[in-house]
């Protein structure tokens, strides 16, 4: 079982490096967007993706400032708890599990979510 996240992972990994999100037949669309018409916190993270794994960094960072910047939380939050050292990652688990860390990156995401649809970020 702990080899499949990784599979799936790369699976999707080398999907998202072949197929643009942008082509009219995508089949993944946001449903928040087809229902409200804004955009959602996570809204342009596929065109991130894409552009990401093509090495086109301010492309990605442009369909997604939020996306971008939670790639470091998320991969240690991943390995912290995947690779399961207590003993060496102990540290980043109690940062990542931290109540204040967890608040924060809540706060930062609903900040997010209004401004990239007021201001139009």
């Amino acid at each position: 079982m702990p080899i499949a996240l990784p599979v799936v992972l790369v699976g999707l990994g080398v999907v998202y490096y072949f197929v643009n999100p942008l082509c009219k037949n995508f089949p993944i669309q946001c449903p928040w967007r087809l229902l409200t018409h804004t955009s959602c916190p996570a809204c342009g993270f596929q065109r991130a993706l894409h552009a990401l794994l093509q090495g086109d960094f301010l492309a990605a960072l442009s369909y997604n400032y939020f996306f971008i910047i939670s790639i470091p939380f998320a991969l240690l939050a991943v390995l912290a708890e995947w690779y399961n050292y207590r003993h060496k990652l102990d540290p980043v688990r109690r940062f990542i599990h931290h109540r204040y860390t967890l608040w924060t990156y809540i706060a930062v995401f609903c900040v997010w979510w209004v401004a990239r649809n007021v201001l139009g970020v």
